[in-house]
């Protein structure tokens, strides 16, 4: 899966999506939309059906189909087009329900997420190393297990109460100038977490992006969070997304060549295309997924010889299918691997 594991972390990079998250007491996409659609109200649901039943699609809620990612791009597209002003205020409706759903969960489990970051310390053997996080989720899981594991987790924001989003924080290393100018860094873990749709913790003002305690962030300040959504590219292209996003394809193929995906369901294709096939296309990444089944979005990626995965009742090798499943896709599991 990570070959370069026996000698170090080196070059190691995850990508984790809802599913790593489900164990700590999140819902997953289905459940998320249940949460969602039940927290209408009678004229914002029937407004919801009125824009399903227009693009065909009504609302199943034993499937809970269409999904919150579908949805949202269906309100959206409707209120564009529209220039309705109830689809309009439907779409900011959603927004609130996904961030009221996030903030009830209240005391998530961390046991998985500090486990596999000691164990990933572990793995340094006392050295300095840096390894990549990239993440679809906007919960704070992996800031709160690394304050409690004692790897230092970066995400881009500096400062103490409030902090302020500056991207070259992930280019720094922490150390101690030592004499004659020579400096030596920190012999510790540092995590660099980069989270590609937002946070529940991120807040947007005055062109700036800053970073506080979602408890304290009130309803009226807007949070950065690009909704589920299929079709996301567009929101992306904004600060700081931008900035993350180039990050990402700057380090994938180049700091970052080995990585392990877990909880991900390779559903965004601007992820897909636009920065993994490139350096999987041109041999200069490693990508080993596990998901429970094989999703349309792996599609784009199962044929090459940089692809592998594992999925309940079979996988994908180096590009050939294979037969022999796994639950590693349980990110409980996936830990377990570390041990």
């Amino acid at each position: 899966m990570l070959p370069n594991l026996k000698m170090g972390l080196e070059n190691t990079g995850f990508i984790f999506g809802a599913g790593t998250s489900f164990e700590a007491g999140y819902p997953l996409i289905s459940g998320l939309t249940t949460i969602v659609v039940d927290g209408l109200n009678t004229t914002e649901r029937q407004t919801l059906d009125d824009v399903l039943g227009t693009a065909g699609k009504p609302y199943d809620s034993t499937k809970a189909s269409p999904n919150m990612e579908e949805i949202a791009d269906l309100v959206t597209e409707h209120s564009i087009n529209s220039g309705s002003g109830s689809s309009s205020a439907l779409v900011a409706r959603l927004r609130a329900l996904v961030t009221e759903a996030i903030l009830g969960v209240t005391t998530p489990k961390l046991d998985n997420h500090m486990r596999f970051l000691k164990l990933l310390k572990q793995r340094a053997f006392g050295r300095a190393a840096c390894i990549y996080i990239f993440t679809t989720n906007y919960d704070v899981l992996f800031e709160l297990a690394g304050a409690e594991a004692g790897v230092v987790v970066e995400t881009g924001f500096i400062g103490s109460v409030e902090r302020f989003f500056d991207h070259q924080r992930f280019s720094l290393a922490c150390g101690a100038l030592q004499p004659q100018s020579r400096f030596t860094e920190h012999p510790v873990l540092t995590v660099r977490l980069i989270k590609l749709h937002g946070s529940i913790s991120w807040i947007a003002r005055d062109g700036q992006v800053f970073e506080r305690h979602p408890g304290a962030i009130a309803p009226s300040e807007k949070r950065v969070m690009v909704l589920p959504r299929r079709r996301k590219v567009i929101d992306t292209l904004m600060a700081p997304h931008d900035q993350l996003f180039g990050l990402t394809s700057r380090t994938i193929g180049a700091d970052c060549k080995y990585l392990a995906t877990c909880g991900f369901s390779f559903g965004d294709d601007h992820i897909n295309q636009d920065l993994l096939a490139p350096p999987l296309a041109g041999g200069k990444a490693r990508v080993f997924a596990f998901c429970a089944e094989e999703t349309k979005g792996i599609a784009t990626l199962r044929g090459l010889k940089t692809f592998s995965a594992g999925f309940q009742t079979g996988g994908i090798k180096e590009g050939i299918d294979h037969t022999d499943g796994t639950d590693c896709w349980k990110f409980s599991r996936f830990v377990d691997l570390f041990e």
